[in-house]
C-alpha cells in the first residue's frame, strides 16, 4: 500500500535491528518506522500518520498494554499487531482486547510480512485512509469485538 507506514516498537535494539534488516526489501509497500519504547512510539504517532503498529508487550517505563490502551484512545484507526515471546494469543485477547493481533516471538519474516500485509489490506477494506483520531469518533470495525477474528487467520495461515 503506497504511502502506508508501519511502526515497530521494541525495547531490545537487536530485535529492532533484525526487523529492520528483514523489512528493508518491502520499502516499496510501506515505510518502516522504529521506536525503542512506548513513549517514543507515541511521539512518532503524534507527528506522523501510522497505519499499523507492531509492538512488544514487555517493555520498561510504559509497557505494550499501556501503549495499546493509549493508541485506542487517541489513534483508534491504527491496527495493532503484538509481537511477543511472553504472551499467548488468548492472553492477548483477555488483556488488550479482540482487535489486537498476536504473533509469538520468534516469528519468521515471511509470517510477519503476511500479517502486516493483511493488516494493511484491512486498512484499505475499512476505508481507514487517515489513521489520526477525531474527537468522539466511533471505533472502526476492526475494533469491534463482533468483527471477524483476523487473528485466527494469521495464526492458522
Amino acid at each position: 500500500m503506497p504511502g502506508a507506514r508501519v511502526l515497530f516498537v521494541d525495547d531490545e535494539p537487536h530485535v529492532l535491528d533484525g526487523i529492520r534488516r528483514s523489512m528493508w526489501s518491502f520499502a516499496a509497500e510501506w515505510e518502516a518506522l522504529f521506536a525503542t519504547g512506548a513513549v517514543q512510539a507515541l511521539d512518532i504517532l503524534a507527528k506522523q500518520d501510522v497505519h499499523v503498529v507492531v509492538t512488544d508487550i514487555a517493555m520498561p517505563v510504559m509497557d505494550g498494554k499501556a501503549l495499546i490502551a493509549e493508541m485506542y484512545e487517541t489513534y483508534p484507526n491504527v491496527v495493532v499487531l503484538v509481537l511477543s515471546g511472553h504472551w499467548t494469543s488468548a492472553v492477548s485477547r483477555q488483556q488488550v482486547g479482540p482487535a489486537v493481533r498476536f504473533l509469538g516471538k520468534p516469528v519468521p519474516a515471511d509470517r510477519l510480512v503476511a500479517a502486516i500485509r493483511a493488516a494493511l489490506s484491512e486498512v484499505i477494506l475499512t476505508g481507514l485512509s487517515t489513521p489520526a483520531a477525531k474527537p468522539n469518533q466511533a471505533l472502526p470495525a476492526h475494533h469491534n469485538s463482533n468483527a471477524p477474528n483476523w487473528l485466527d487467520m494469521v495464526e492458522d495461515g
